[in-house]
Protein backbone atom coordinates (compact mmCIF):
# COMPACT_ATOMS: atom_id res chain seq x y z
CA UNK A 1 0.00 0.00 0.00
CA UNK A 2 1.34 3.44 -0.92
CA UNK A 3 2.28 5.83 1.84
CA UNK A 4 -0.55 8.24 1.06
CA UNK A 5 -3.17 5.50 1.06
CA UNK A 6 -1.77 4.07 4.29
CA UNK A 7 -1.93 7.46 6.03
CA UNK A 8 -5.45 8.11 4.69
CA UNK A 9 -6.58 4.72 6.03
CA UNK A 10 -5.15 5.57 9.45
CA UNK A 11 -7.02 8.87 9.52
CA UNK A 12 -10.33 7.31 8.42
CA UNK A 13 -10.07 4.48 10.94
CA UNK A 14 -9.25 6.91 13.78
CA UNK A 15 -12.20 9.16 12.86
CA UNK A 16 -14.75 6.35 12.59
CA UNK A 17 -13.43 4.36 15.56
CA UNK A 18 -13.75 7.41 17.81
CA UNK A 19 -17.34 7.94 16.67
CA UNK A 20 -18.14 4.25 17.17
CA UNK A 21 -16.66 4.16 20.67
CA UNK A 22 -18.28 7.42 21.72
CA UNK A 23 -21.70 6.51 20.37
CA UNK A 24 -21.51 3.05 21.94
CA UNK A 25 -20.83 4.61 25.33
CA UNK A 26 -23.78 6.93 24.73
CA UNK A 27 -26.05 3.97 23.99
CA UNK A 28 -24.88 2.21 27.16
CA UNK A 29 -25.77 5.20 29.34
CA UNK A 30 -28.77 5.12 31.65
CA UNK A 31 -30.82 7.56 29.53
CA UNK A 32 -31.52 7.02 25.81
CA UNK A 33 -29.90 9.47 23.38
CA UNK A 34 -33.24 11.21 22.77
CA UNK A 35 -33.57 12.00 26.48
CA UNK A 36 -30.00 13.30 26.60
CA UNK A 37 -30.66 15.43 23.51
CA UNK A 38 -33.88 16.82 24.97
CA UNK A 39 -32.08 17.67 28.19
CA UNK A 40 -29.19 19.27 26.28
CA UNK A 41 -31.60 21.51 24.41
CA UNK A 42 -33.55 22.39 27.58
CA UNK A 43 -36.65 20.90 26.00
CA UNK A 44 -37.71 18.66 28.87
CA UNK A 45 -40.45 20.27 30.98
CA UNK A 46 -39.44 20.43 34.65
CA UNK A 47 -42.84 19.28 35.90
CA UNK A 48 -44.78 18.35 32.80
CA UNK A 49 -45.60 14.84 33.94
CA UNK A 50 -44.71 11.56 32.31
CA UNK A 51 -47.01 12.09 29.31
CA UNK A 52 -45.60 15.52 28.53
CA UNK A 53 -42.06 14.24 28.97
CA UNK A 54 -42.65 11.34 26.58
CA UNK A 55 -44.15 13.65 23.97
CA UNK A 56 -41.12 15.96 24.12
CA UNK A 57 -38.69 13.03 23.89
CA UNK A 58 -40.56 11.58 20.90
CA UNK A 59 -40.53 14.95 19.14
CA UNK A 60 -36.79 15.40 19.76
CA UNK A 61 -36.10 11.83 18.60
CA UNK A 62 -37.91 12.45 15.34
CA UNK A 63 -36.27 15.84 14.83
CA UNK A 64 -32.72 14.58 15.43
CA UNK A 65 -33.11 11.10 13.89
CA UNK A 66 -32.74 9.38 17.26
CA UNK A 67 -35.66 7.00 17.07
CA UNK A 68 -35.42 3.25 16.53
CA UNK A 69 -33.13 0.76 18.27
CA UNK A 70 -29.60 1.23 19.45
CA UNK A 71 -27.99 -0.55 16.51
CA UNK A 72 -29.98 1.52 14.04
CA UNK A 73 -29.02 4.78 15.78
CA UNK A 74 -25.37 3.75 15.89
CA UNK A 75 -25.41 2.82 12.21
CA UNK A 76 -26.96 6.14 11.22
CA UNK A 77 -24.44 8.03 13.36
CA UNK A 78 -21.54 6.22 11.67
CA UNK A 79 -22.96 6.96 8.22
CA UNK A 80 -23.22 10.66 9.09
CA UNK A 81 -19.65 10.58 10.41
CA UNK A 82 -18.41 8.81 7.28
CA UNK A 83 -19.82 11.51 5.01
CA UNK A 84 -18.49 14.24 7.35
CA UNK A 85 -21.98 15.44 8.28
CA UNK A 86 -22.27 14.82 12.04
CA UNK A 87 -25.66 16.50 12.23
CA UNK A 88 -26.99 19.31 14.39
CA UNK A 89 -25.88 20.20 17.87
CA UNK A 90 -28.25 18.89 20.52
CA UNK A 91 -27.91 22.12 22.43
CA UNK A 92 -28.87 24.79 19.88
CA UNK A 93 -29.49 22.80 16.63
CA UNK A 94 -26.65 24.47 14.76
CA UNK A 95 -24.44 22.16 12.64
CA UNK A 96 -22.03 20.40 14.97
CA UNK A 97 -19.29 20.44 12.33
CA UNK A 98 -19.53 24.21 11.96
CA UNK A 99 -19.33 24.69 15.73
CA UNK A 100 -16.26 22.46 15.95
CA UNK A 101 -14.51 24.18 13.04
CA UNK A 102 -15.24 27.65 14.37
CA UNK A 103 -13.49 27.01 17.68
CA UNK A 104 -10.99 24.25 16.94
CA UNK A 105 -8.80 26.24 14.56
CA UNK A 106 -7.12 28.25 17.31
CA UNK A 107 -6.58 25.13 19.40
CA UNK A 108 -5.08 23.21 16.47
CA UNK A 109 -2.75 26.10 15.65
CA UNK A 110 -1.69 26.36 19.30
CA UNK A 111 -1.12 22.61 19.58
CA UNK A 112 0.86 22.54 16.32
CA UNK A 113 3.10 25.39 17.48
CA UNK A 114 3.62 23.65 20.82
CA UNK A 115 4.55 20.42 19.03
CA UNK A 116 7.16 22.17 16.89
CA UNK A 117 8.54 23.95 19.95
CA UNK A 118 8.66 20.73 21.98
CA UNK A 119 10.50 18.86 19.23
CA UNK A 120 12.99 21.69 18.74
CA UNK A 121 13.68 22.17 22.45
CA UNK A 122 13.74 18.44 23.16
CA UNK A 123 16.42 17.90 20.50
CA UNK A 124 18.52 21.04 20.87
CA UNK A 125 18.84 20.97 24.66
CA UNK A 126 20.52 17.52 24.86
CA UNK A 127 22.73 18.41 21.87
CA UNK A 128 23.85 21.62 23.59
CA UNK A 129 24.59 19.74 26.82
CA UNK A 130 26.20 16.72 25.15
CA UNK A 131 29.70 18.21 25.31
CA UNK A 132 29.47 18.96 29.01
CA UNK A 133 30.47 16.67 31.80
CA UNK A 134 27.56 14.88 33.45
CA UNK A 135 25.37 15.72 30.44
CA UNK A 136 23.10 12.74 31.08
CA UNK A 137 22.49 13.89 34.67
CA UNK A 138 21.69 17.43 33.54
CA UNK A 139 19.20 16.20 30.95
CA UNK A 140 17.62 13.82 33.47
CA UNK A 141 17.19 16.58 36.05
CA UNK A 142 15.76 19.03 33.53
CA UNK A 143 13.43 16.42 32.03
CA UNK A 144 12.26 15.34 35.46
CA UNK A 145 11.40 18.92 36.40
CA UNK A 146 9.52 19.44 33.16
CA UNK A 147 7.45 16.34 33.80
CA UNK A 148 6.86 16.82 37.52
CA UNK A 149 5.52 20.38 37.61
CA UNK A 150 1.72 20.22 37.20
CA UNK A 151 0.26 22.08 34.24
CA UNK A 152 -2.18 23.89 36.55
CA UNK A 153 0.73 25.38 38.51
CA UNK A 154 2.33 26.56 35.29
CA UNK A 155 -0.97 28.21 34.31
CA UNK A 156 -1.10 30.07 37.64
CA UNK A 157 2.47 31.26 37.06
CA UNK A 158 1.59 32.38 33.53
CA UNK A 159 -1.36 34.41 34.82
CA UNK A 160 1.02 36.29 37.09
CA UNK A 161 3.55 37.15 34.38
CA UNK A 162 1.37 37.39 31.23
CA UNK A 163 -0.93 40.42 31.64
CA UNK A 164 -1.71 40.92 27.93
CA UNK A 165 -3.63 38.64 25.60
CA UNK A 166 -0.76 38.41 23.08
CA UNK A 167 1.70 37.40 25.77
CA UNK A 168 -0.81 34.93 27.22
CA UNK A 169 -1.23 33.28 23.83
CA UNK A 170 2.53 32.87 23.47
CA UNK A 171 2.81 31.65 27.03
CA UNK A 172 0.10 29.07 26.35
CA UNK A 173 2.21 27.51 23.58
CA UNK A 174 5.20 27.36 25.92
CA UNK A 175 3.18 25.79 28.73
CA UNK A 176 1.77 23.08 26.49
CA UNK A 177 5.26 22.31 25.14
CA UNK A 178 6.96 21.85 28.52
CA UNK A 179 6.03 18.22 29.29
CA UNK A 180 6.49 16.76 25.77
CA UNK A 181 9.79 18.64 25.41
CA UNK A 182 10.96 16.97 28.62
CA UNK A 183 10.00 13.52 27.28
CA UNK A 184 11.79 14.15 23.97
CA UNK A 185 14.87 15.51 25.74
CA UNK A 186 15.08 12.39 27.91
CA UNK A 187 14.75 10.20 24.81
CA UNK A 188 17.37 12.13 22.84
CA UNK A 189 19.74 12.35 25.81
CA UNK A 190 19.62 8.60 26.38
CA UNK A 191 20.06 7.91 22.65
CA UNK A 192 23.06 10.23 22.45
CA UNK A 193 24.63 8.58 25.48
CA UNK A 194 24.26 5.15 23.86
CA UNK A 195 25.63 6.43 20.56
CA UNK A 196 28.66 7.99 22.27
CA UNK A 197 29.76 4.54 23.44
CA UNK A 198 29.03 2.74 20.16
CA UNK A 199 31.48 1.61 17.49
CA UNK A 200 30.33 4.28 15.05
CA UNK A 201 31.43 7.02 17.43
CA UNK A 202 34.88 5.49 17.67
CA UNK A 203 35.16 5.20 13.87
CA UNK A 204 33.96 8.76 13.20
CA UNK A 205 36.21 10.28 15.84
CA UNK A 206 39.15 8.23 14.53
CA UNK A 207 38.69 9.88 11.13
CA UNK A 208 39.23 13.29 12.69
CA UNK A 209 35.64 14.48 13.23
CA UNK A 210 35.20 16.80 16.18
CA UNK A 211 32.89 15.94 19.04
CA UNK A 212 30.56 18.72 17.94
CA UNK A 213 30.34 17.34 14.40
CA UNK A 214 29.77 13.83 15.73
CA UNK A 215 26.77 14.95 17.77
CA UNK A 216 25.29 17.44 15.28
CA UNK A 217 25.55 15.20 12.20
CA UNK A 218 26.21 11.55 12.83
CA UNK A 219 24.62 10.98 16.26
CA UNK A 220 21.57 13.08 15.33
CA UNK A 221 21.12 10.97 12.19
CA UNK A 222 20.95 7.89 14.43
CA UNK A 223 18.40 9.52 16.73
CA UNK A 224 16.15 11.03 14.02
CA UNK A 225 14.19 7.86 13.06
CA UNK A 226 13.09 7.47 16.67
CA UNK A 227 11.99 11.09 16.85
CA UNK A 228 9.50 10.91 14.00
CA UNK A 229 6.94 8.67 15.78
CA UNK A 230 7.25 10.83 18.91
CA UNK A 231 5.59 13.65 17.00
CA UNK A 232 2.25 11.78 17.15
CA UNK A 233 2.31 11.46 20.94
CA UNK A 234 3.41 15.08 21.21
CA UNK A 235 0.52 16.41 19.13
CA UNK A 236 -1.86 14.15 21.06
CA UNK A 237 -0.73 15.63 24.37
CA UNK A 238 -0.82 19.14 22.93
CA UNK A 239 -4.39 18.72 21.68
CA UNK A 240 -5.47 17.44 25.10
CA UNK A 241 -3.61 20.09 27.09
CA UNK A 242 -4.43 23.12 24.95
CA UNK A 243 -8.11 23.36 26.02
CA UNK A 244 -7.02 23.23 29.67
CA UNK A 245 -4.57 26.08 29.17
CA UNK A 246 -7.13 28.01 27.12
CA UNK A 247 -9.65 27.81 29.91
CA UNK A 248 -7.08 28.83 32.52
CA UNK A 249 -5.80 31.81 30.51
CA UNK A 250 -9.21 32.77 29.03
CA UNK A 251 -8.03 32.28 25.45
CA UNK A 252 -10.22 31.50 22.43
CA UNK A 253 -10.31 27.91 21.26
CA UNK A 254 -11.98 24.57 21.73
CA UNK A 255 -11.71 24.69 25.52
CA UNK A 256 -14.92 26.65 26.02
CA UNK A 257 -16.73 24.58 23.43
CA UNK A 258 -15.69 21.31 25.07
CA UNK A 259 -16.72 22.44 28.53
CA UNK A 260 -20.05 23.81 27.32
CA UNK A 261 -20.84 20.67 25.31
CA UNK A 262 -19.79 18.32 28.11
CA UNK A 263 -21.88 20.21 30.66
CA UNK A 264 -25.11 19.50 28.77
CA UNK A 265 -24.18 16.25 27.02
CA UNK A 266 -24.03 17.66 23.49
CA UNK A 267 -22.74 14.42 21.92
CA UNK A 268 -22.43 15.54 18.26
CA UNK A 269 -20.14 18.44 19.17
CA UNK A 270 -18.12 16.38 21.64
CA UNK A 271 -17.65 13.48 19.23
CA UNK A 272 -16.78 15.78 16.34
CA UNK A 273 -14.03 17.44 18.36
CA UNK A 274 -12.76 14.12 19.78
CA UNK A 275 -12.79 12.37 16.39
CA UNK A 276 -11.09 15.36 14.77
CA UNK A 277 -8.32 15.23 17.36
CA UNK A 278 -7.93 11.48 16.82
CA UNK A 279 -7.71 12.02 13.06
CA UNK A 280 -5.01 14.66 13.48
CA UNK A 281 -3.00 12.36 15.75
CA UNK A 282 -3.37 9.52 13.22
CA UNK A 283 -2.26 11.82 10.41
CA UNK A 284 0.85 12.99 12.26
CA UNK A 285 1.61 9.45 13.38
CA UNK A 286 1.30 8.09 9.86
CA UNK A 287 3.52 10.81 8.42
CA UNK A 288 5.99 10.28 11.27
CA UNK A 289 6.24 6.55 10.60
CA UNK A 290 6.67 7.22 6.88
CA UNK A 291 9.45 9.70 7.63
CA UNK A 292 11.10 7.23 10.01
CA UNK A 293 11.12 4.56 7.31
CA UNK A 294 12.63 7.06 4.89
CA UNK A 295 15.37 8.02 7.37
CA UNK A 296 16.14 4.42 8.35
CA UNK A 297 16.07 1.96 5.42
CA UNK A 298 16.02 -0.96 7.87
CA UNK A 299 12.50 0.05 8.92
CA UNK A 300 11.42 0.19 5.28
CA UNK A 301 12.73 -3.32 4.71
CA UNK A 302 10.83 -4.64 7.71
CA UNK A 303 7.57 -2.84 6.90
Amino acid sequence: MATGARVAARVAIAWLATWLLGWTLLELAADPPAVVAARAGSALPPDGGRAGRDQVVARVAAELDLDGGGLARTGRALVRAAILAPGPSWRDRRPAGAIARAHAGATLARASAATVLALAAGVLAPLALARRRRAAALVAVGGGLGLSVPLVWLCHLALAVAPTAALSSTMAVVLVAVAPAAVIALHVGAALARADHGPLAVAVRARGASRRRWHAVHALALVAPGLAPLAASTIAFALAASPVVERALALPGAGRTLVAAAAVGDAPVLLTLAAGAAAVVALVGGLGHALARRLDPRLEAGA
